[in-house]
């Protein structure tokens, strides 16, 4: 509990910026009939761009306040950011799904912690986007989504580095398919033509949901399936290194098997047995013994 309490700040930082980004992905769900179309978006970009930078600048300073400003996370936040931005440069321009992006945010946040795995998906979204030339409105949707990735992982991170390591493999085939839906709805609203699933406004949540998923199935499943996929083969790949390099550099130590072992007490000597039982007559406590028994 008093680990929670010294890092309130952190933890209520990414708090709020997950809420918000969820609100923000998920507002043609909860008001289909208010949510903005592409066009607004495009117009709003810049200052959901600028809003999003802050709130990251935000969750970076409280990580830095709760660590008592010694925060020896963010050397490897960049480091795997960074590596990540390759991973996009090289490989995923050639789409079809093959974009394996995804695993080491995931793996950041099982080996930091929720909040360093949001800033790392995050900011390899950010930088890997400008690098590409893509900073448009969909950028958002992306950094929030690549950012949710290392939030997930973060939940993995009180397990062993076996254990983070299969069940993260595991945790890439569903995310892989939700992050499909959220990133379909950065620009549903602008899809009111659409054959299978178009979005409608002024449907109840439940309806608009329904129409979102048809949608996803009609249009990118085999995508989001392929993403899925990939992801899981590189964590299962490279997973296990990853994670253990990474708690080694954060110095978060591992938990060590309780020894249950004891010495038993050493046996004690008569003489002082009898010394002892004689002990509430300070007179007798210290007196020498002549008899045979007491000098064994």
């Amino acid at each position: 509990m008093s680990r929670f309490l010294t890092q309130w700040r952190s933890r209520s930082a990414l708090l709020v910026l997950g809420l918000l980004g969820a609100t923000w992905l998920g507002w043609p769900i909860w008001s289909s009939f208010s949510a903005p179309e592409r066009d607004a978006l495009e117009t709003e970009f810049p200052f959901l761009l600028a809003a999003l930078l802050g709130l990251m600048s935000l969750l970076a300073t409280a990580i830095w306040l709760d660590a008592g400003r010694r925060a020896t996370v963010f050397g490897p936040v960049v480091a795997v950011a960074l590596v990540d931005v390759v991973f996009r440069l090289v490989l995923s321009p050639g789409g079809a799904g093959i974009e394996p992006v995804y695993a080491l945010p995931l793996l950041a946040g099982a080996a930091l912690g929720a909040r360093a795995g949001f800033l790392t998906g995050a900011l390899a979204a950010l930088v890997s986007s400008v690098a590409l030339g893509l900073v448009d409105s969909p950028l958002v949707g992306q950094i929030l989504v690549w950012g949710m990735w290392g939030a997930a992982g973060g939940l993995l991170r009180p397990l062993r580095p076996v254990a983070a390591w299969l069940i993260a493999a595991a945790f890439s085939l569903p995310l892989g398919v939700l992050t499909g839906m959220a990133l379909n709805l950065t620009g549903w609203t602008g899809e009111r033509e659409a054959v299978t699933g178009g979005f409608l406004p002024g449907l109840p949540p439940m309806d608009a949901l329904q129409r979102l998923i048809e949608y996803t199935l009609a249009t990118s499943l085999a995508f989001d399936l392929t993403r899925a996929v990939v992801n899981a083969v590189l964590v299962l790949t490279i997973g296990l290194p990853v994670l253990r390099a990474l708690r080694h550099l954060s110095g978060m130590q591992q938990p060590r098997t309780p020894n249950l072992s004891h010495t038993p007490p050493a046996a004690v000597a008569p003489a002082a047995l009898r010394r002892r039982n004689r002990s509430d007559r300070l007179t007798d406590l210290w007196k020498p013994s002549t008899t045979t028994q007491e000098i064994e």
